[in-house]
């Protein structure tokens, strides 16, 4: 029962850990833009819509999201400083997935490998 408490901790706090940095990215690029240095266009949305300040908050929120786990739709460019963000957090998106595989597949915590072994 134990290393199932652990599983399910360890799976609640990286979903955790994904939503505050994409949150935290969403922060940086609302700041960017208000700054006027670097901007998120979407391609899909009037001019209009963009210029609503809850369309800045979820179309950062948007963007930040599909930033950190790499899909990229295309539908959102970032622009100015935005660019760099956009990569570093792409970067974090991609680091985190190979710290886990290394940490839970190559180092595998003795305790999951005994209940492996008594399985």
């Amino acid at each position: 029962m134990r290393q199932r408490t652990v599983i399910i901790y360890n799976i609640t706090f990286l979903a955790f850990l994904f939503f505050v940095i994409a949150f935290f990215f969403a922060l940086v690029y609302m700041v960017l833009d208000f700054l006027e240095i670097g901007r998120v266009i979407d391609h899909y949305a009037s001019i209009r819509h963009q210029e609503k300040p809850i369309d800045h908050f979820t179309s950062s929120l948007y963007f930040s999201f599909i930033t950190l786990f790499s899909v990229g739709y295309g539908d959102m460019t970032p622009f100015g400083l935005s660019k760099g963000v956009a990569i570093i957090e792409a970067t974090i998106g991609h680091v985190i997935p190979i710290a886990i595989v290394i940490k839970y597949i190559l180092f595998t915590p003795r305790s999951i490998m005994n209940a492996i072994r008594k399985d």
